[in-house]
């Protein structure tokens, strides 16, 4: 009993000592850097589900039986100063899909990993950011087209390594409301993939943000992904496959200044004919450490 009020005593402790701390996470957007000897752990999980898909740009059919994908991003991010931030991510992977010969195949595993460089270009334009992260696959024939594998072409991942570059920028509109802006490019160097081709894939994306108080966080979002490249002709085109998702988020400060907790919804509502028309449900949990 001791050993739990001790516990207790100590959780309340810190949470009243962070609860004091100046700085609000609020004010962490991922435009900011993070100050020499500063570090941030955030791990986000995403699953995205779907039923159907896309027969026109905006009307939906049945795509079959339940399909389901997760995706675990673990990221690090280091201050070297505040004009640059080092670190790495772990990306682990989770397929469910129906099996023509009945029942479900499931594969689970480190899908990719990767260093990544963050930098603040101009010194006067703190809310603006460039980040590059290399990602390398970790498993082996991710897409299952290998003779004599155990589930012939079940699609785990796209077999292939990411080299992503983001650009972030973020508009205080008043003090309790923020829009924040991503363009990002994501470039595919191909292993044995049913795209043969590398690739392009552009990713606009708009955040809206209302500050309900100190600790409270409600946005909505919306993102357009388009693939560069044409499935039917295997090579590159602009925007033959694309979707728009939109949703709506919810972030909390478990502890001011240290943990801060989100939830987001998404939902693909256009699409190019053909590309899945499902939903996503998010969780992160963030960890930030200042000096």
């Amino acid at each position: 009993m001791k050993k739990i009020t001790l516990i207790t005593l100590l959780f309340f402790s810190l949470t009243n000592l962070f609860a004091q701390e100046e700085e609000n996470l609020q004010n962490y957007t991922p435009s900011i850097l993070f100050g020499k000897g500063d570090f941030e752990f955030k791990t986000f999980q995403n699953y995205y589900t779907q039923t159907r898909s896309f027969e026109t740009t905006s009307s939906k059919g049945p795509a079959g039986e339940r399909q389901n994908f997760f995706t675990s991003i673990n990221q690090f991010l280091y201050g070297i100063n505040d004009q640059i931030n080092v670190g790495f991510d772990v990306w682990v992977k989770s397929t469910s899909l129906p099996n023509p010969a009945g029942g479900r195949t499931n594969q689970s595993g480190l899908s990719l990993i990767g260093p990544k460089i963050k930098i603040a270009p101009f010194k006067g334009l703190s809310r603006l950011s460039i980040q590059s992260t290399y990602l390398f696959p970790v498993l082996d024939d991710q897409e299952n087209r290998a003779a004599g594998t155990e589930n012939p072409f079940f699609f785990f991942s796209h077999d292939r390594s990411i080299w992503l570059t983001q650009f972030f920028y973020d508009k205080p509109i008043s003090d309790k409301f923020q829009l924040f802006f991503q363009q990002a490019f994501w470039y595919a160097v191909v292993r044995d993939s049913f795209r043969p081709e590398n690739y392009l894939e552009t990713q606009t994306s708009v955040f809206f943000s209302y500050f309900a108080d100190s600790r409270w966080t409600i946005y909505g979002m919306t993102e357009y992904f388009p693939t560069h490249y044409n499935d039917v002709s295997q090579s590159g085109e602009f925007a033959t496959n694309w979707f728009v998702q939109s949703g709506l988020g919810l972030k909390y400060q478990l502890i001011p200044g240290l943990i801060e907790t989100e939830l987001l919804y998404t939902n693909f509502w256009l699409g190019s004919e053909g590309n899945g028309a499902g939903q996503t449900f998010n969780l992160g949990v963030r960890l930030i450490n200042q000096k």
